[in-house]
């Protein structure tokens, strides 16, 4: 087994979202129904971040995050994901 299934509580937690467009969008919904705090600032504190960006910049994202110990999900690029 490679990942284990798990739920996150992003009540009243911040999360960090960066990108824009439909899939950031649809990433921002489902996060401000759990709850979460939801900042486009990537140098807030914050236990997960979510990358909606393409390409290159995507990738580096998610390694400038993952360095701060920040849970990284990039949309619809599972190579780059924590969770």
């Amino acid at each position: 087994m490679h990942s284990l299934p798990l739920f996150l509580r992003c009540a009243g937690r911040p999360v960090i979202l960066l990108g824009e467009g439909e899939a950031a969008d649809a990433k921002r919904r489902l996060l401000l129904r759990a709850g979460a705090l939801v900042t486009a600032d990537e140098d807030a504190p914050a236990a997960l971040a979510i990358v909606a960006l393409a390409g290159a910049p995507a990738e580096a994202a998610a390694a400038r995050l993952r360095a701060r110990g920040i849970l990284v999900n990039v949309v619809d690029r599972p190579d780059l994901c924590d969770v």
